[in-house]
């Protein structure tokens, strides 16, 4: 799973490929939630052994996106992204919308 802030705009996927592409990628964003995909446009490089896709979007907190990163019809990358601004190691699910007594 990968982890992006809210308040950023540019985002960094630091992934392991399935393979490494020669080709222009296309990065896939499919919102759990609303059942919209996006594909924004992206640049990328990489460096040993490990694919850096950086990516311009907006995001709000707890949004939950499936990431298919394409190279013609070869599947590159599938996982899952999750927008957060909590501390990863602390992170939790209801944060907010509990309070206990």
């Amino acid at each position: 799973m990968k982890i992006v802030l809210p308040t950023d705009s540019e985002h960094i996927l630091q992934l392991v490929p399935r393979f490494i592409p020669y080709t222009v990628l296309v990065l896939s964003l499919y919102n759990e939630v609303t059942k919209v995909t996006t594909t924004p446009v992206n640049t990328y490089y990489e460096n040993n052994g490990f694919l850096y896709v950086t990516f311009t979007a907006t995001f709000a907190e707890d949004d939950k996106y499936q990431i298919k990163i394409t190279s013609g019809t070869d599947v590159v990358y599938r996982g899952k992204l999750l927008c957060t601004a909590q501390t990863i190691q602390d992170y939790k699910l209801t944060d907010g919308l509990y309070f206990y007594e």
